[in-house]
């Protein structure tokens, strides 16, 4: 029987072989918990009574717990709650506990453990709470081959002129032990997939946090965020977080899995579905917790408005060490709900994603062995002056990720660096896009590849010099294949220059074909389309359907589909204040001597809508700094519950990019919204006048019929020019060889380009022969940005 005395399995019917041994509810006794206090601060076995605090216990509500009043110590007092000697423990050990710290508390508790030499190691820390409750809480002890103690410590540091409402309460009950038997095997992974159908399954919440994920189905109840349904069916359930009152922005919930053994040589996969939607969505971050050394480490973080969508996050996990996964949430504003829904766990890597945006690291994405450089993950801004990105495109933060290629004063001219995708099996997707970054005057040329598995490689996008400092947009339609393949991004140096770094991020494969450039309906995405970012933009335009939750405003249908099932882009006007400015940004476009035509719907509805308007802007007018432009369209005010369109016409001589900026209303009551944006050559032909909101003077309005007849004589001068041009039509199109904006996305379904070889200078010849019918008989299509 000696074997079976404390060996954390309760093997008599009243567990009385475990008494003693570390496992207490604290109704009979103390189960030889003692206080080793020094000063006048001591824990107390107490009984649960109105004239206490807390008012019950976490066992019955009206037994017992442990609790210590720092407040009956001095300013810097510490009072300790040793356990019992403690038997070995298995690698998976847990101590799970519940505490009680009063509001608004000066105190603190803390939970210790003995480590093998005789140290001790602080496990947890909780120094506030915002509401007076039992909160329960897990923490990993751990391998033990020798007894060992741990303690409760409850501290109190009061600074000259800090003030408490009350007594420095803090209690603990329930003190058990999990998964510590020596024999113990943990859950096979699939234990660990959870669609919350019934509830967290084998997760738990997290005590060290101010929030609890909550079980939901349907929408959630604040306005402007969260998801409409869950992910596994629709109608089932979900979790999420809060984030209307009480919670507050900064509050955190952790959803903890079990115990999990190591990896193994191929790792397992991590697979979980999130929704982050609404204009003040804070962070959701995933983290692997190890016990020994104990320590967190970030694998994946996504933060801000992502989209009313569900999307897919998957994670390799190679840790060779016992590791927990811990989900976690941080409220950004009342309208930031955050859900997750359907986490899976596959053994092995994880399949090749369509979507990376490397914040997690590569996805697998690998480095060539033949070139003459590797591309480099980076955060932040690029050492380098006057080059490269500050900020990732998936956070457009600091702290978000993208690979960037270095630029050297040894550099060499035609030298290069390649990284390619895992391979995606064939029929696999239709359009690949991503977003790159090329500013500097010495930038060289990124190429980008569809190399099949046998190696033969065929260049489907391309882009030279410096390309202003913005994250640009780049799409290529995928070449059929019958034999699997994967994506290729090459970038090749000018020559020696320190002004050359050039990035990219989020590649996405998709199975939808890739859309004219300058059409975008939202119905898939935002297409080049993105929020400006940084400190002048205090807004961000998101991507919705259905009518807007704040009443009297807003689109109930987008105008593509007229129905709740199609999306559109809106700002949110209950977020924010009077003033503040949303910026959206296109793709850059090139110049055309036929000019480009800017048509669009809007909706202006409500008693408070504020001032919509657009912008022109080049590198020059950016580059000083402006990151409005030129204006060229102005709109303001209630326009009435109905989509409207809307024309423009611009001549540019440089690329150019449009900007979209809403300024907020005085109320809520002021949602702006916009849907089928198309942007092509030519005139519009007609448009509608800026409108005098501005305080346009009358020289402006002389200036406008001036410019009238003045189109009036350019168009009939271009109607009989092009009388002129038709008996030329059969000549080929050659591209424009410009050196700084060569933009071109190639369609090549018919042209045997599989052999085209890389790496040397860059060279446009290739396309240009492209258009020559001597050197091609079947029917070849190229789009061009400029066309």
């Amino acid at each position: 029987m000696a074997a079976l005395h404390c060996d954390y399995h309760p093997d008599c019917p009243l567990g009385e072989d475990e008494d003693g041994c570390g496992p207490c509810t604290f109704e009979r006794d103390q189960c030889q918990w003692t206080d080793t206090s020094d000063g006048q601060s001591k824990w107390n076995r107490q009984r649960a009574n109105n004239n206490t605090e807390p008012p019950t216990d976490h066992t019955t509500e009206t037994g017992y717990y442990m609790r210590v009043n720092l407040s009956q110590g001095s300013a810097h007092s510490e009072a300790r709650l040793q356990s019992p000697s403690l038997p070995p423990s298995s690698p998976y050990c847990q101590i799970l506990f519940h505490f009680y710290i009063r509001e608004e508390s000066a105190g603190s508790l803390r939970v210790l453990m003995q480590q093998a030499e005789g140290s001790e190691a602080i496990l947890w820390s909780r120094s506030h709470s915002t509401v007076s409750h039992w909160t329960a809480e897990y923490l990993l002890l751990g391998l033990h081959q020798q007894p060992y103690k741990v303690w409760f410590s409850g501290m109190t540091k009061m600074t000259q002129g800090s003030k408490t409402t009350g007594d420095n309460v803090i209690a603990v009950d329930d003190v058990s032990f999990l998964n510590c038997e020596t024999s113990y095997q943990p859950p096979a992974l699939a234990a660990c997939d959870c669609s919350f159908e019934d509830g967290l399954c084998i997760w738990v919440q997290g005590g060290r946090d101010e929030l609890d994920w909550l079980s939901r189905s349907g929408p959630t109840e604040a306005p402007n965020t969260g998801p409409a349904g869950d992910h596994t069916t629709g109608k089932g359930k979900y979790i999420y977080i809060k984030s209307t009152l009480p919670s507050v922005k900064g509050n955190v919930a952790e959803l903890k899995s079990p115990l999990l053994p190591p990896a193994g040589e191929t790792g397992y996969c991590v697979r979980f579905w999130y929704h982050m939607f609404g204009a003040t969505v804070g962070s959701l971050r995933m983290l692997l917790q190890t016990v020994d050394p104990f320590e967190k480490t970030l694998v994946w973080q996504k933060s801000g408005n992502q989209g009313d969508e569900w999307l897919l996050v998957q994670s390799h996990v190679t840790l060779t060490k016992v590791h927990q996964v811990i989900l976690e949430a941080t409220v950004g504003g009342e309208a930031g709900d955050i859900a997750i829904d359907d986490i899976s766990f596959i053994s092995g890597p994880c399949p090749a994603s369509d979507l990376c945006d490397f914040e997690e690291g590569s996805c697998n994405w690998q480095q060539e062995t033949t070139d003459n450089f590797d591309w480099v993950r980076l955060s932040g801004f690029t050492h380098n002056p006057n080059t490269g990105p500050d900020n990732d495109h998936t956070t457009n933060s600091p702290a978000g990720h993208y690979y960037y290629l270095p630029s050297s004063s040894s550099d060499r001219a035609g030298q290069r660096a390649t990284m390619f995708s895992p391979l995606y099996p064939a029929g696999k997707g239709a359009c690949v896009q991503l977003w790159y970054h090329m500013y500097g005057k010495g930038m060289g040329t990124l190429n980008i590849y569809q190399q099949s598995e046998d190696g033969k490689e065929a260049l489907i996008f391309s882009q030279t010099g410096d390309q202003g400092r913005l994250w640009r947009f780049a799409q290529a339609s995928l070449l059929p294949r019958v034999q699997p393949y994967r994506i290729m991004v090459e970038g090749v140096k000018a020559g020696p220059t320190q002004e050359g770094d050039m990035a990219f991020d989020d590649v996405q494969l998709t199975d939808a074909q890739c859309p004219p450039h300058g059409v975008c309906d939202f119905e898939n995405n935002m297409c080049s389309w993105s929020n400006l970012g940084g400190e002048v933009d205090q807004g961000d335009w998101l991507r919705s359907r259905g009518a807007s939750p704040n009443p009297n405003t807003g689109p109930s249908v987008d105008h593509t589909t007229n129905s709740t099932h199609g999306y559109y882009l809106y700002v949110d006007s209950s977020v924010g204040e009077w003033g503040d400015m949303s910026f959206l940004v296109s793709d850059v476009f090139q110049p055309s001597t036929r000019g480009h035509c800017l048509r669009f719907w809007y909706h202006m509805y409500g008693s408070h809508v504020g001032t919509l308007r657009i912008y022109i802007n080049n590198r020059k007018i950016h580059s000083g700094g402006n990151e409005e432009g030129i204006l060229k369209w102005i709109e303001s005010g209630n326009k009435g519950d109905k989509w409207q369109e809307a024309s423009l016409s611009i001549k540019h001589e440089e690329a150019f990019w449009f900007v979209f900026v809403y300024q907020r209303g005085k109320n809520t009551g002021g949602d702006v919204a916009l849907d089928d944006i198309t942007i092509f050559p030519g005139g519009c032909y007609s448009e509608p006048p800026i409108s005098p909101t501005d305080n346009y003077d009358r020289t402006s309005v002389g200036l406008a019929v001036g410019l009238t007849l003045l189109a009036g004589v350019i168009i009939s001068t271009f109607l009989f020019m092009l009388n002129r041009r038709r008996s030329n039509m059969n000549q080929p199109t050659v591209l424009s060889n410009d050196a700084i904006d060569q933009n071109s996305v190639f369609d090549l379904y018919d042209c045997k380009i599989d052999g085209t070889q890389h790496g040397t200078e860059s060279s446009f010849s290739f396309f240009n022969n492209l258009y020559d019918p001597s050197l091609h008989k079947t029917d070849t299509t190229v789009t061009s940005s400029d066309a």
